[in-house]
């Protein structure tokens, strides 16, 4: 597959978006930090930098790889938390996590906050489960999707890394036969449409990422933008 990546400051006055790409294409990475002007970049680089190196190694089965996943996120969710508690400037910080990861014909993948992954055969539909308050207000039936996408607490999340000392998630896996993966912040999704970010991907050519990053600009994107996609399609 090909892979694009871009990030773009918005409107904001610091990038607390960060994200990698293995060489290899093997797997991304991608945070969005919270918690102010420097703890939300420092959060977000810690979690990227932490399970990058944990899975900078070969692997070789799935079994190794479940446990550089689960390891990598707990160590993450340590340092970020342990250096919430160790200096004031950082106190409270946390981060979204979105990863994938390419091994023998299946997608694994990770989801922790709203940062969102998408995978695209022959339609669009959203991989990952967004951990929001307003997400949950849908899954119970007390507002629909329409509502949840003006809803005023929208970015209200009910769980992040590194707020708590331990984080519970789940790594899940699906075929990897898919035409594009999306992983992308709010900065995209909180402004772009679903039916805007399928369009694009079905009908543009070139840099994916770019073109959504620039789609979020001229939709008055206020927020960090940052956008990896992978492409076989063309």
């Amino acid at each position: 597959m090909k892979i694009s990546a871009y990030s773009h400051i918005g409107g904001r006055d610091n990038n607390e978006d960060s994200y990698y790409v293995d060489p290899e294409g093997r797997f991304a990475i991608l945070a969005d930090g919270m918690g102010g002007h420097a703890a939300g970049e420092k959060a977000s680089e810690l979690a990227v930098g932490v399970i990058k190196n944990k899975l900078s190694v070969p692997v070789d089965s799935e079994k190794q790889l479940l446990n550089l996943l689960n390891e990598g996120v707990q160590d993450a969710n340590h340092q970020i938390f342990k250096s919430s508690v160790d200096h004031l400037k950082y106190r409270g910080m946390g981060t979204t996590l979105s990863l994938v990861y390419l091994l023998n014909q299946k997608l694994y993948y990770i989801n922790i906050g709203d940062s969102r992954i998408y995978g695209y055969k022959d339609e669009l539909f959203q991989i990952s489960k967004d951990d929001s308050f307003v997400n949950y207000l849908v899954d119970i039936g007390d507002i629909s999707e329409e509502e949840a996408r003006v809803h005023p607490k929208k970015n209200v999340l009910t769980k992040a890394l590194g707020t708590t000392n331990g984080v519970e998630f789940q790594v899940r896996s699906l075929d990897a036969d898919l035409q594009f993966i999306v992983l992308c912040s709010d900065g995209l999704s909180d402004v772009v449409d679903f039916d805007i970010i399928a369009k694009i991907l079905e009908s543009s050519e070139g840099d994916y990422s770019k073109i959504l990053v620039q789609e979020a600009l001229d939709r008055n994107g206020q927020d960090n933008i940052t956008v990896i996609v992978f492409n076989k399609s063309r």
